[in-house]
């Protein structure tokens, strides 16, 4: 009997951890239980480390920041800063990993792990130039290369030289024309980093 509890408790976490951000909820459909009976189990879990708690009601089994990052809202996805350093665009190792929304929030920043994610509101048609890829085995959502400098500078994380460093460093791994078709969107923008990128 003992064995077998145990091993149904590995497969509903096995089912579980394809979701790298899960809620109560989500288990009590695992389970086929009330919601009460979830809440419990969550209870227990944590209390055993098994999971760790991103913000009420919402749990992972990861303990990687940059996993759940574009899993706790959706539609979102990780950009600034922190995709830079994904793709070697910048030795800085930020603490805070952005993550681009259009949902609002009345919390704009969560602590986990040893990182802290950031939500920026941003509108609709805003929302574009990211892309679903594999890390660690696990799908998340950032913003291409280019998207990720404009992003970063639309929102005031990056300053107009850090950025044009940036892409006089790295023009054989950006696409130039998909950088200022995004900097359009900005009044402006592209028009300023053309001129200091040719300073």
């Amino acid at each position: 009997m003992i064995r077998l509890v145990f091993n149904m408790n590995e497969a509903i976490k096995g089912h579980l951890r394809q979701y790298p951000v899960f809620t109560v909820k989500d288990l009590a459909g695992t389970l086929d239980k009330p919601a009460e009976y979830a809440s419990l189990q969550t209870y227990r879990w944590k209390k055993k480390n098994i999971i760790h708690e991103v913000e009420k009601g919402k749990y992972s089994f990861e303990e990687d920041p940059f996993v759940i990052a574009s899993w706790i809202l959706w539609p979102s996805y990780i950009s600034g800063w922190a995709a830079l350093q994904y793709y070697h665009l910048t030795e800085q190792l930020p603490f805070t990993i952005q993550v681009m929304t259009t949902r609002k929030r009345n919390k704009k920043s969560i602590k986990y792990g040893n990182a802290k994610i950031e939500f920026t509101t941003v509108k609709p048609s805003f929302l574009k130039g990211f892309q679903q890829i594999l890390y660690h085995q696990k799908e998340i959502f950032i913003a291409e290369k280019e998207k990720a400098i404009v992003d970063a500078v639309a929102t005031k994380r990056m300053s107009l030289n850090e950025c044009t460093s940036i892409i006089q460093h790295n023009k054989n791994n950006l696409n130039l024309k998909r950088l200022f078709s995004y900097a359009t969107m900005i009044k402006g923008l592209s028009k300023k980093i053309k001129a200091g990128i040719h300073d």
